[in-house]
């Protein structure tokens, strides 16, 4: 485990108490900038993906204000534009909140106030922020530890940010099962639907009232289920054509085989150059017996493609349609692929037998393919 998955959960501040209540019907934001003298503070909401801007404000001498009106709960974040990394979400009501931004994180930014929904949020924030503290406090002795990977200290450390994330971890899922059918649950769930198994999903999905079902982020839920019904084990996986690095067309639906491996990868992807060697055993194992593997690469460069092939030598299909990696990719979407290496089982009859990058789980399946 590296120390910059946890990057996100950086230094946490402490906010201060309201003051000068908002008018009736409307929001009022009273919030500080640490380290921004002058600059801007926007909230932008994503209502079916188009950037909203609700308001903005000056930030002067670290401190801002924001006020506005909302017709009903809406997510939003707090962003400050070339000055900020990343966002602050905030669940905004008509009511009054404190923010304290912490500009080199926006994630980490603390929000004291708002209605039901903020008050849930906060408490997801104070679990964050016991392994924020948990990293801070051996940021500098990891940092220079990684010098040296295979070093006892190294590996203490790696062992315990994992013991750690596991705490937090478990400590979330308690934190958001206590609070299963609100808003908060809901907007996690829509965040974190593609780790999600079909199975979890829709039982976490079902626990929710008619109108959060029914609600943008509850429709956008429905709409991942149906798509992963679609890529549940013994559905037909979906056909398309792609082209070879020499540029002839293929189709998934025309290569025979007793078993199909369709790899997602791409050749700046170092997870995916790491798992192929293992495809490669895998594939000179069980070949002969009837094993194709399809390489579908999510590069728009044909070169750096090209290269990756050669540097890895690997022996099978390869196509790409160079439309890159971005969500609006066909590939990506008529397969759920929300990240890279992703891997697809298939039996002879284009069938989807399990979607996974374990090898091991992978081997076991092929091995029930042979044996029917």
């Amino acid at each position: 485990m590296e120390l910059f998955k946890f990057i996100r959960l950086g230094i946490i501040f402490i906010g201060v108490g309201l003051s000068n209540c908002s008018t009736p019907g409307e929001y009022k934001i009273q919030g500080t900038a640490t380290g921004i003298g002058q600059g801007m503070v926007c909230i932008i909401s994503y209502l079916d993906k188009k950037a909203d801007t609700l308001a903005k404000a000056e930030i002067k001498e670290e401190k801002f204000e924001l006020k506005g009106k909302v017709s009903n709960l809406t997510i939003a974040t707090l962003q400050i534009p070339g000055k900020g990394i990343g966002h602050a979400p905030i669940y905004l009501e008509n009511t009054d909140y404190t923010v304290r931004l912490n500009p080199q994180n926006l994630e980490m930014s603390e929000i004291i106030g708002g209605g039901e929904s903020q008050k849930i949020a906060h408490g997801l924030f104070l679990i964050d922020q016991n392994l924020s503290q948990a990293i801070d406090s051996i940021r500098d002795e990891y940092i220079k530890e990684a010098n040296n990977p295979q070093s006892t200290r190294f590996q203490e450390l790696n062992t315990f940010l994992d013991s750690i994330q596991q705490t937090i971890e478990k400590q979330k899922e308690a934190f958001l099962q206590k609070n299963a059918t609100t808003y908060v649950a809901l907007n996690h769930i829509a965040q974190n639907a593609d780790r999600m198994n079909l199975k979890e999903l829709t039982e976490r999905y079902e626990l929710f009232p008619a109108e959060l079902q029914n609600s943008l982020l509850g429709q956008q839920i429905k709409t991942q289920i149906k798509k992963m019904q679609t890529l549940a084990p013994g559905q037909i996986a979906p056909d398309f054509t792609v082209q070879t690095p020499d540029g002839k067309s293929f189709n998934l639906h025309s290569i025979k085989a007793k078993a199909k491996i369709i790899d997602f990868w791409a050749s700046w992807c170092a997870p995916c150059r790491a798992l192929t060697p293992q495809l490669v055993k895998l594939y000179n194992e069980f070949h002969e017996q009837g094993l194709e593997i399809i390489g579908i690469s999510l590069d728009d460069k044909k070169e750096a493609w090209i290269k990756a092939i050669e540097e890895e030598n690997i022996p099978w299909f390869q196509g790409s349609k160079l439309d890159g990696f971005k969500p609006d990719n066909p590939l990506n979407q008529l397969y759920g692929i929300h990240g890279i290496p992703h891997i697809v089982l298939l039996n002879t009859d284009n069938q989807i037998v399990v979607t996974t990058t374990d090898i091991k789980i992978l081997r076991e399946e092929i091995l029930k393919l042979f044996k029917q």
